[in-house]
């Protein structure tokens, strides 16, 4: 049993674990109190209609004018991020040295394109307190903010932080959306793990070519892919796709399915990767497309929505921003269009090859289904009875080879 297939569900059932050291029950609350500052937290509804007291005046004469900031700054973060980062250095100056100000600040510059500036407010807010990030919400964006400033060890551990907690999110995209983006950021360290692990494994006389990816065997991971570091990022990564298939809805379940497939492959689990792609693009349950399937007329129209599904899904790939390495993109699109336009899914291939990641570890991966496609075999999805027929052929359950791939429609992974 893989480790993924553990580590999620061990994930999901830990109780509310402080990231400092609190309690659970002080997490439930400041999930609750979706971001309110400490400062603010003992002005209840019934206080603030009433006005502020004549002591809180005495003591803090602006704090209902900070607090009522921080509360309009928050609402304003979804359609006006400026007005929010305004507020939020108003309630600065009216009341400084607090945490919850640079926090509206770090989530405002996040929302406005510039994570070096929400990277750096973050660090001030968790210096003063680092209980201030502990919203779902905050979490997220703290997260985010993390990977796309190149800190990806920090972000993957906020991302494991913020998993048990998905449900506290409002919609079930944003869910979805926040395992989507752990996956990516796992696959991304596995990445890494594998090339290191490339690089030490290295020989040093000068005469000895370099090890690359496209020295393992077709189909599998290079040696590096598969060392235990860079394996139990790979599982994580599937464990988080495979709960976020179980919650994605519209677009999103497209790019989970494709992100599940692209990480199977990669894996070296090649069959479940064309099973993946096989299966209900639309993210409803594995049960209903093995129903469909039974049915010849229905599976036939089932396979043609998936096939325009999965075009449009390439199409879509370049707008998203869930990637931890851009260069995915192409690999993402790549299998999109396997189905519908071979000639286009082997320019991406190519394109992909060509680039950063041609000599990486998931480079051996890329160019199995890519020869697949160029000898005719459409990615590896030939039906199972005539691959069956072939001399040699493995049997249908067995693990294929990149020019031997296994038969369509084994259900969902």
């Amino acid at each position: 049993m893989h480790l993924g297939s553990l580590l999620l569900p061990a994930l999901l059932a830990l109780p509310l674990a402080a990231h400092g050291g609190q309690s659970g029950g002080d997490l439930v609350a400041a999930a609750a109190a979706a971001g309110r500052p400490p400062e603010c937290s003992a002005r209840t509804s019934r206080a603030i209609a009433r006005g502020p007291t004549v002591w809180e005046r005495a003591r803090a004469p602006e704090l209902p004018r900070y607090c009522d900031l921080l509360a309009r700054g928050q609402a304003q973060l979804g359609n006006s991020p400026e007005a929010a980062r305004e507020s939020a250095r108003l309630a600065d100056r009216i009341l400084p040295g607090h945490a919850a100000p640079q926090v509206l600040l770090a989530r405002a510059a996040l929302a406005l394109g510039s994570p070096a500036d929400a990277a750096r407010a973050f660090d001030r807010a968790r210096h003063i307190d680092p209980r201030s990030v502990e919203d779902p919400h905050t979490l997220h964006d703290l997260a985010r903010a993390l990977a796309r400033t190149g800190k990806r060890d920090e972000a993957l551990a906020t991302y494991r932080a913020l998993v048990p907690r998905i449900d506290l999110l409002g919609a079930a995209d944003q869910r979805a959306l926040v395992l989507l983006e752990a996956a990516h950021l796992s696959m991304a360290v596995a990445g890494r793990a594998a090339s290191t692990a490339a690089a030490v494994a290295a020989p040093t006389d000068a005469g000895s070519a370099p090890p690359t990816a496209a020295a393992a065997p077709a189909g599998r991971p290079p040696a590096g892919a598969r060392g235990e570091g860079g394996r139990a990022d790979l599982d994580e990564a599937i464990a988080y796709l495979r709960e976020a298939r179980q919650r994605a809805q519209s677009q999103l379940a497209r790019d989970v399915t494709l992100s599940l497939a692209l990480t199977l492959d990669r894996a070296g689990d090649r069959a479940q990767a064309d099973a993946a792609l096989d299966g209900v693009v639309t993210g409803a349950a594995p049960q209903a497309g093995r129903a469909r399937a039974a049915d010849p007329r229905a599976g036939a129209a089932a396979r043609e929505h998936a096939d325009d599904d999965l075009a449009s899904a390439a199409a879509r790939l370049r707008s998203v921003d869930y990637l931890a390495a851009p260069e995915d993109r192409l690999a993402l699109e790549a299998l999109a269009l396997e189905r519908t336009s071979t000639a286009a899914a082997i320019a991406r291939w190519e394109a992909y090859l060509a680039g950063a990641d041609g000599q990486g570890p998931w480079a051996a991966a890329a160019r199995a289904r890519l020869d697949a496609l160029r000898k005719g075999a459409g990615g590896g999805h030939r039906p199972a009875r005539a691959a069956a027929a072939e001399p040699g052929a493995r049997a249908p359950r067995e693990r294929p080879t990149a020019h031997a791939p296994g038969p369509r429609g084994g259900g969902a992974p």
